[in-house]
Parts: structure tokens; C-alpha cells; sequence
């Protein structure tokens, strides 16, 4: 358990490092308002991945600590 978080991270980098060279064909991302042009498709897809795990991290955020302060007056209570 000691390495665990160090062999996970050493297993996603190694993954994702895979998944971009498997698919080097380069293509051009057309957004609302900006054009990139010259990225491959591994790398948009993983940075699609990213971006959409830290917005969602960022919107559960406050949902994350109201959750905790109410466990910690739960805690409280029971220590008269």
C-alpha cells in the first residue's frame, strides 16, 4: 500500500504516453472561437479527458467541503 499511489501514476503516464503515439494522425480542432490546428488525436482526446476531470473536480468542490463541515459538527455532538 506503501507504493500504490506511486505505481498508479507511473501506470497512467505509461498508458497515455502509449495511447498518444498509437494515434499519430494530426488533425485540426475547429471551437467555437479559436482553431488549432497541428495536434494529434491522442493528445486531444487525453487533454479532453484532463480538462473535463479538473472542471468537474472544480464544480464539486463546494459540495466536497459542505460535506465535511457538517461531518465534523456530527463528531462533535457526540463528544459531550
Amino acid at each position: 500500500m506503501k507504493y500504490f499511489y506511486f505505481i498508479f501514476l507511473v501506470l497512467l503516464i505509461t498508458f497515455l504516453f502509449i495511447f498518444s503515439n498509437l494515434n499519430p494522425d494530426i488533425i485540426a480542432l475547429d471551437l467555437f472561437f479559436l482553431k488549432i490546428e497541428g495536434i494529434s488525436v491522442g493528445f486531444s482526446m487525453i487533454s479532453s479527458v484532463l480538462i473535463g476531470t479538473i472542471i468537474s473536480l472544480i464544480l464539486q468542490l463546494p459540495r466536497l467541503l459542505r460535506r465535511n463541515s457538517k461531518v465534523l459538527d456530527v463528531k462533535e455532538d457526540e463528544n459531550p
